[in-house]
């Protein structure tokens, strides 16, 4: 029983070495993984999260803007009548598409449902990864610099071809016109309502591609599909899987807005959005008279606006730094002020996603859920926990098997149980003397030293012991040796007798009756 009882103890600690093991090589990798090996992220119009403040294309440093404006910035997934008490709407789209034909004709509705509300929205055409490199490329040390210049032109040429892909020509997207062709500028004087309060600012805008405002003189310029003609940068054909208004649930309940370069696809189209779009005031524009910032308004949403960006320079967390950047993103800011609720919704080359189902009947799918309050606060804890649960109650590498039990005939189960014995009897004298008899009679041999030292210190305590019991009872040495008297006895073995009272008779007999 004894041996059992050892056995399992000593598997336990086994197990227990070896989870604590695993967390701690768990431990180890997380702090590896949150050092500073981390790669800093990149990617394009991130507003939530770490990437949010920690790459130069997130959108964080604008978020905060708008919370010291004194606005509440939500980041809902889709467009969905849970943005009835919204003010204003931010579009963050990571890819060059803009907004699909779906998508603008249910924010054109969300405008004109109430007066006061503003849609934002800014074009891709600007990498602040890139505009970062061009700005440091001259601190990189001479032996990695040429490395450098090579990163930096694969950059610019991947961010070029993804645009010629996206945006192969220029076309009419309603609160714009999307010119492709344009000259690639970089301004840093301007004109318009808002250049007075951007005179001396430090900083400069590149500009690619233009979103112009809606003038009647763009709307000969058609695209080749149309015309026929030769296309200007790429054959004009469908780049794109998928079609505007792609069906999500079987029915129209939730829907996909997916913009496609051709989606006017014939001058009927073409005339139809050209009679839809609004007037247009610019706000700000280049020293050529570019337009940067311009303001679509229309009599269907009287009261209410639309702000069309070039590109998102003055937004991201790489150019937001520089003065002029800053300034242009507080102007926007103020211009849709006094917005209590903003919402800024990213979305990539899927598209924007629709719910058309009423407030009341609106519920979320999937792994959805995870991401609405209040189940969004705590999805990330509950993941990191169940982590390192895991990594805690992960079992031995292999198939768990027994451990062999050990021998009845092994010496070893004698020495502990008669250790065990003699531990449980407590007494010193008494295991010493087995253990010197084991030694004797076992092993013919004298017994080791520190079992005789051990046996004369006992019998020098237990002598020590008899003999201050004995000095309790033994007279003394000046004493007469005829011993005590028989009245020093009695007075020494009893208790004294108090003194008799000469007022009160007394019954104890003479002095002389004791003898």
């Amino acid at each position: 029983m004894i041996a059992a009882v050892s056995q399992q103890s000593t598997h336990q600690a086994g197990e227990r070495n070896v989870r604590a093991s695993w967390v701690h090589l768990f431990v180890l990798l997380l702090i590896l993984t949150c050092g500073c090996n981390i790669p800093w992220p990149e990617e394009f119009g991130e507003i939530t999260g770490t990437a949010s403040n920690r790459s130069l294309n997130g959108l964080g440093a604008h978020r905060r803007m708008w919370e010291l404006a004194g606005a509440k910035v939500l980041t809902p997934q889709k467009l969905s009548a849970r943005l009835s008490k919204i003010d204003t709407i931010v579009l963050v789209g990571s890819s060059y598409r803009p907004p699909g034909q779906l998508a603008r004709d249910w924010l054109e509705k969300w405008l004109q449902e109430e007066t006061g509300r503003t849609v934002v929205y800014f074009g891709r055409d600007f990498d602040a990864v890139q505009l970062y490199r061009e700005e440091t490329i001259d601190e990189v040390a001479l032996a990695n610099r040429e490395r450098a210049q090579t990163q930096l032109s694969s950059r610019e040429a991947t961010n070029y071809i993804q645009r010629s892909i996206e945006l192969p020509e220029s076309t009419f997207c309603r609160w714009f016109f999307l010119r492709v062709t344009a000259r690639p500028a970089e301004y840093a004087t301007f004109k318009g309502p808002w250049a007075d309060e951007l005179q001396g600012l430090e900083g400069s805008w590149p500009v690619s591609v233009l979103l112009e405002p809606p003038e009647t003189d763009r709307k000969t310029q058609k695209p080749s599909w149309m015309t026929g003609a030769q296309p200007a940068l790429l054959p004009a054909r469908t780049f794109y899987q998928g079609n505007d208004g792609e069906e999500e649930l079987g029915d129209k309940e939730v829907q996909r807005s997916v913009w496609k370069a051709d989606e006017l696809s014939d001058v009927e189209a073409w005339d139809s959005e050209w009679k839809e779009a609004g007037s247009a005031d610019v706000l700000l524009a280049g020293s050529d008279d570019a337009p940067l910032i311009h303001r679509v308004t229309h009599p269907k949403f009287a009261g209410s606006q639309i702000l069309i960006v070039v590109n998102g320079a003055p937004f991201l967390n790489g150019s937001i730094v520089q003065p002029l950047h800053s300034k242009i993103s507080e102007l926007v800011i103020r211009e849709c002020l006094p917005a209590k609720r903003v919402a800024m919704i990213h979305y990539d080359e899927s598209g924007l996603l629709i719910n058309n189902l009423e407030s009341g009947g609106e519920t979320d799918f999937g792994i959805q859920l995870l991401t609405v309050w209040p189940l969004s606060a705590i999805t990330m804890h509950s993941a990191f926990l169940g982590i390192i649960a895991f990594a805690v109650l992960l079992p031995i590498l292999g198939r768990p098997q027994k451990l062999q039990p050990r021998s009845v005939t092994d010496f070893g189960l004698h020495v502990e149980a008669m250790g065990r014995m003699l531990f449980e009897a407590r007494d010193l004298k008494y295991g010493l003397k087995s253990i010197a008899d084991y030694f004797v009679k076992v092993r013919r041999d004298n017994p080791p030293d520190w079992v005789l030292q051990l046996e004369q210190l006992e019998l020098a305590k237990q002598t020590a012991k008899e003999e201050a019991n004995l000095k309790k009872i033994k007279p003394d040495k000046n004493a007469s040796a005829a011993g005590p008297t028989q009245t020093e006895a009695v007075a020494t073995l009893s208790p004294p007798i108090p003194a008799a009272d000469p007022s009160k008779p007394t019954n104890t007999p003479p002095p002389d009756a004791l003898s």
